[in-house]
């Protein structure tokens, strides 16, 4: 099964100059993604920067049970451990990540119940 994360783009001003008479032009920004599965099955999803832009930074990445929101995201008592090493290694310098297998990939939850993966990562302009 192939997934691939996608979320809501948040945007962070850091790293922004000011344009003569219009707004700031981000160099860099927030990307969270948040999705469970459905029946005991992750659902497909995917997660990417805009065009011309890559993923520079996973602030956060668990599969598991974390709370919270994006940029407030708090681990929970289960879940892998890898894996935000995992993401990192297989994101980072993409503009576009996608893993397959979810559980072979970032290794098993040990989690009951309902199971999330939660990503917050930082895109910037190549």
């Amino acid at each position: 099964m192939n997934v691939s994360f996608h979320g809501d783009r948040k945007r962070i001003m850091s790293g922004s100059i000011q344009a003569p008479s219009s707004e700031p032009i981000a160099y860099e920004y927030t990307v969270c993604s948040d999705h469970s599965e459905t029946e005991g099955k992750p659902q497909p999803s995917s997660f990417d920067c805009e065009k011309g832009d890559v993923l520079s930074a996973i602030k956060y990445a668990d599969y598991g049970q974390s709370t919270g929101s994006c940029e407030k995201y708090k681990r929970g008592k289960c879940g892998s451990r890898d894996t935000l090493n995992i993401v990192k290694k297989k994101c980072l310098g993409k503009r576009k990540c996608e893993l397959s297998a979810p559980d072979k990939i970032l290794g098993p939850t040990y989690c009951k119940g309902a199971i999330r993966l939660v990503i917050e990562a930082t895109c910037k302009k190549t």
